[in-house]
């Protein structure tokens, strides 16, 4: 019995230090560049944002159902060349596209969304 005990705690430590060793190990594909692309949404709309990344191994990504007073960010994979952004406000009736065009992938953005569904504004801000 003691060393049935015995061999399943080792047997736990080995998963664990495998587990651990997987999570240090990420794969440098999808490391940061310690750059993002930030919204604070200060509309009277719920907004959405995804992103499509150009010549990076990171998969796309949304960030949906954001109401009046929440902010969020997404990194910049620092494998990127560049980025299909779309920002979407839900039951827009008008105002257009409010999605900004991001050239450079090396400084961070910072975004602030304002307005109404029937006119939403997007302001780029300092960061």
């Amino acid at each position: 019995m003691a060393k049935m005990r015995r061999t399943a705690a080792c047997a736990v430590a080995a998963i664990g230090i495998s587990l651990g060793s997987a999570v240090v190990t990420a794969s440098p594909a999808f490391a940061g560049s310690g750059h993002s692309i930030s919204f604070s949404n200060k509309g009277w709309f719920v907004a959405n944002t995804c992103y499509k990344w150009t010549g990076s191994q990171t998969p796309d990504s949304c960030d949906s159902g954001k109401t009046i007073n929440q902010d969020w960010n997404v990194e910049i994979p620092e494998d990127a060349t560049g980025v299909e952004l779309s920002v979407t406000v839900n039951a827009q009736v008008g105002g257009g596209n409010i999605t900004p065009q991001i050239t450079d992938l090396k400084r961070n953005h910072c975004y602030e969304l304002s307005g109404y569904t029937w006119g939403p504004k997007i302001t780029e801000k300092q960061c």
